[in-house]
């Protein structure tokens, strides 16, 4: 039986064909299921493998961590709650719920250099595991903060004496307090140090619009815990809100009744106007009962005909008519408008 078994989602089998043979070649007994049929006995097979596991890789990925990754996560809670559990990243992934506090070892850049440190922390993490002994701490990170700190232009005899001295914590947190390249501060930041953001933080605060207190909020609720959460709520704390009053032009018909009166003509259509004129009065009151509220403002009022009503004695007309009062008014907004900080 195996003693190192790979969890890992199907789509992701090519890129976790190159871990499994760097775990074979740095001396592991890796079982992943690879070339497997389908069916109840490729499930047995997998469940066996797993009982007798002594140390269980489980990948995060993309795939892994989503909707489709029940297996893998089933696989990991079995590893976990025998305490064997050693997971990794392939993809940049927050681990699913739950397992957040198991520390994965982060392979997105690894290239298949069995030499690479972020690699050798799995190697010593899988060994601690079969010898039942606590998982080391991890140096990858480490040696790649001293990478980048030696490229990023540090002069020679500084470069030195950090070099020297960075298995001091201390150390550590003093040259990452320092102003640094970006580089060297993301790399701080990653590692927790100097209270320096990480690269996907600084680059989410250089992004936020000016005053912005929505995009203040979505960057404390994405980075609760980083460098710019206190001085994000800082800015919060010192909202502004002015109100701006706008009018914006709108119309409303109400019902109108124009009884047949008025002075008689000779002509219909002198007598229709008439009776328009005469409804004229009647409209404005109607809408200036509408609109007698701070929430509008009256423009005009117009009374329009859906169905005349003429009668004719002697010669002469007159009208009168149902229809609606068209009411132009503004229908005033209040719009908050609220300004966090500065920059």
């Amino acid at each position: 039986m195996s003693e190192v078994f790979i969890s890992y989602k199907r789509e992701d089998e090519a890129r976790v064909a190159g871990l499994a043979k760097g775990l074979e070649d740095a001396g592991f007994s890796v079982w992943w299921d690879r070339g497997l049929a389908t069916g109840e006995n490729w499930r047995h097979q997998i469940q066996a493998a797993l009982d007798g596991a002594k140390c269980v890789v489980v990948v995060w990925t993309a795939g892994a961590v989503g909707p489709a990754g029940d297996f893998v996560r089933d696989e990991a809670g079995h590893a976990k709650g025998r305490g064997i559990l050693v997971p990794v990243r392939l993809d940049k992934v927050a681990p699913p719920l739950g397992f957040g506090e198991v520390q994965a070892v982060d392979l997105t850049h690894w290239k298949g250099n069995p030499k690479d440190p972020f690699f050798a922390d799995l190697c010593a993490s899988v060994s601690a595991k079969l010898d039942g002994r606590p998982a080391p701490a991890a140096t990858g990170p480490r040696a790649q903060f001293v990478r980048r700190l030696t490229w990023g232009g540090v002069t020679s005899t500084l470069g030195l004496s950090v070099l020297a001295l960075f298995n001091s914590t201390a150390v550590q947190d003093q040259v990452c307090s320092l102003s640094l390249q970006p580089q060297i501060s993301d790399v701080c930041g990653a590692l927790g140090l100097g209270h320096r953001p990480t690269r996907a933080e600084r680059l989410a605060w250089d992004k936020r619009a000016p005053g912005s207190c929505s995009d203040l909020r979505a960057h404390i609720e994405r980075f609760s815990e980083g460098a710019y959460r206190a001085r994000a709520a800082d800015m919060l704390a010192a909202r502004r809100v002015n109100e701006t009053e706008t009018w914006t032009p709108a119309g409303r018909r109400l019902a109108m009744f124009v009884p047949v009166g008025g002075t008689p003509d000779k002509s219909e259509a002198i007598a229709r106007s008439s009776a328009l004129a005469r409804a004229q009065p009647g409209a404005n009151r109607l809408c200036q009962g509408f609109a007698a509220t701070t929430s509008f403002r009256l423009t005009s009022a117009k009374p329009t005909v859906q169905d005349w009503e003429c009668t004719r004695s002697g010669g002469e007309f007159t009208c009168g008519f149902q229809g609606d009062v068209i009411c132009t008014v503004e229908e005033r907004a209040v719009r908050e408008v609220e300004t966090c900080g500065g920059t």
